[in-house]
């Protein structure tokens, strides 16, 4: 008798790539920063090619020159060299994974000089992508920890009655939601708001993943990795958004 597993039979037996497409259809990922869609959902995206992820925060600031203490602590010496590095690891991530990258230049928080005051043009923005995409379904970070993170999340959520027929999806924002109760916390917030969300079961290959989350090599040194398997340690979780409204 032959030794050999079907694919289909991989270890965790990972759902298959049909079931994912009948959850989502076709599917935008929204990413805050470069590295964020492959973190949190690199699995989901090597069994959906074809997706497109929209990264948030591309935009170099006004002085290029500036270097902040993240920066820094990813090795390098200018914001201009690091975004520039930042954009070429996450082409090098999407295009393994064989994802479309769509970048909205807007400006990472850690470039700004006083803190955001409106929301109106992301929000303009990123309904304009939905509607020029037309995917059956969106993916946004649940928001958790980082404020680039919140923001995108409380912008995303906010749209549901400006994109009528989307099935709005959040994914748990890794490496934040390694507390349980902070992730709990954001949805309970989130229920505040009239915005619930249901699990979604998924059992994901994570091979394509682990090759993917390499290419962001800049980032490990950030957060005082060596590698990627820290980040695979992580189990990508993935919630169904509802909202009051749609129950009216």
């Amino acid at each position: 008798m032959s030794s050999a597993r079907p694919a289909s039979d991989d270890l965790g037996n990972p759902d298959s790539p049909s079931k994912c497409a009948q959850i989502f259809g076709s599917l935008l990922i929204v990413s805050p920063h470069f590295d964020d869609a492959v973190f949190s959902c690199g699995s989901l995206l090597s069994a959906m090619p074809g997706c497109t992820v929209v990264t948030v925060c591309t935009a170099l600031p006004d002085d290029a020159s500036v270097l902040t203490d993240w920066d820094k602590r990813c090795g390098f010496s200018s914001a201009h060299e690091a975004m520039q590095h930042r954009s070429r690891e996450n082409s090098q991530a999407l295009d393994l994974l064989g994802a479309k990258a769509v970048n909205l230049a807007f400006l990472d928080g850690q470039y700004l000089a006083s803190p955001r005051t409106s929301m109106d043009l992301l929000a303009d923005t990123l309904l304009a992508t939905i509607a020029e995409f037309q995917p059956v379904s969106v993916l946004s970070p649940l928001g958790l920890f980082h404020a680039d993170h919140i923001l995108v999340s409380d912008v995303l959520l906010s749209l549901g009655h400006r994109a009528a027929g989307v099935r709005w999806f959040a994914y748990a924002d890794i490496p934040y939601c390694k507390s349980a109760q902070r992730v709990q916390e954001r949805l309970a917030r989130l229920a505040d708001r009239g915005i619930h969300g249901e699990p979604v079961s998924l059992v994901l290959n994570s091979a394509g993943k682990a090759l993917a989350v390499e290419a962001y090599r800049s980032q490990f040194r950030g957060l005082g990795h060596t590698d990627g398997k820290p980040v695979l340690q992580h189990t990508e979780q993935y919630w169904r958004m509802h909202h009051d409204w749609e129950l009216l």
